[in-house]
């Protein structure tokens, strides 16, 4: 890992070598990482519970409507700019992050005020998954089979919750999931020559309101 200073292309800290090739690169949809990571509609949610609970409780104490709108206002003022600050993290976060696939690695690009790059090779990739979301997006879960140097703060929010070891890198919010998992399997089974018939999923690995990580990409 290493401080992004200087890109002579784009996600990537130097020209690749002869031999290795970019097969897809693609940025984090800021939507995804706004509900998934920074959880801004369940905190807007949340707010909004609380407004109108504060509500209820001014009428039933005899409130007048327009003390109740007063306090309403600057409620709902403050529940929208602390949403609003969650949403523009998403946003810095998904356009400072590049994620690059070659036929030889993983380039992970990520990070606002302290850019740090991540390189993964697929010979150090034991199992992968693929969790398809309801907003169309998906992530792809990837299971190191040497963790030694990845570091759970520094990949974060790229990386799957609460799991500290084995770190597992977190490919969020990729559109087209299904396409750039398929890709995948193909450079693995390129890379490493093993027949890409789909196998079984490696292990369940579930996140909380989501569906399971499915098996679309071979286990190694």
């Amino acid at each position: 890992m290493r401080e992004h200073e200087y890109e002579p292309i784009p996600g990537l800290p130097e020209k690749l070598p002869e031999g290795e090739y970019i097969v897809w690169q693609g940025r984090p949809n800021a939507k995804a990482v706004a509900t998934r990571v920074f959880h801004a509609r369940t905190i807007a949610l949340y707010f909004v519970a609380l407004v109108a609970v504060h509500i209820v409780y001014r009428l039933m104490d005899g409130a007048v409507m327009a003390d109740i709108l007063l306090d309403t206002a600057w409620q709902a003022a403050l529940s929208a700019i602390a949403v609003g600050m969650l949403t523009f993290l998403a946003k810095l976060y998904a356009r400072g992050s590049i994620m690059t696939m070659t036929n030889k690695r993983l380039v992970m690009r990520s990070g606002v005020a302290l850019p740090m790059i991540v390189n993964i090779p697929w010979s150090n990739v034991q199992q992968a998954g693929l969790r398809v979301c309801t907003d169309g997006t998906g992530d792809i879960l990837l299971t190191p089979v040497d963790d030694r140097r990845l570091f759970y703060f520094m990949l974060w929010p790229y990386v799957r919750p609460w799991h500290f070891r084995p770190v597992q890198p977190l490919l969020r919010g990729i559109e087209e999931p299904q396409a750039v998992a398929s890709r995948l399997a193909e450079v693995i089974a390129e890379e490493r020559e093993i027949d890409t018939k789909p196998t079984p999923a490696p292990s369940k690995t579930t996140a909380k309101g989501s569906r399971e990580y499915e098996q679309p990409i071979p286990a190694l």
